[in-house]
């Protein structure tokens, strides 16, 4: 049976996306990742992975032809508090749009990639 092992998100830096969708996600920047980033010597071609390969984990993948904005990934992140949209925007989410119904809010990350923020489950 086939699951999903891995999400890919084509961006230009994947170094500087890395502290954004690790504290998005509540997925560490692998330690060796962690220590290239940090070092300056993650190469320009090179991926970072949130997570471990062990459970479902994230790759941020450097592109030389990156598709035009939407279109690169779509995640739906559902907030645990109403507070938490506040917390996205701090992190350099930019909001581009409210759902008419209330149902999610659409926001981008630092390279405009789209994603929405689901309100809290009741």
């Amino acid at each position: 049976m086939q699951r999903l092992e891995a999400i890919v998100i084509n961006c230009r830096e994947p170094a500087t996306l890395a502290r954004f969708y690790a504290e998005l996600l509540g997925l560490p920047v692998s330690p060796q990742d962690a220590a290239a980033i940090a070092a300056g010597t993650l190469g320009e071609d090179e991926s970072v992975l949130l997570g471990g390969r062990d459970s479902l984990h994230v790759w941020l993948t450097p592109v030389r032809d990156l598709q035009p904005v939407p279109g690169r990934v779509h995640l739906d992140v559902r907030m645990h508090a109403s507070e938490d949209l506040g917390q996205l925007l701090a992190l350099g989410a930019t909001w581009q749009w409210d759902d008419p119904r209330g149902r999610w809010t659409v926001l981008a990350d630092p390279e405009g990639n789209l994603f929405c923020a689901l309100p809290p489950a009741v």
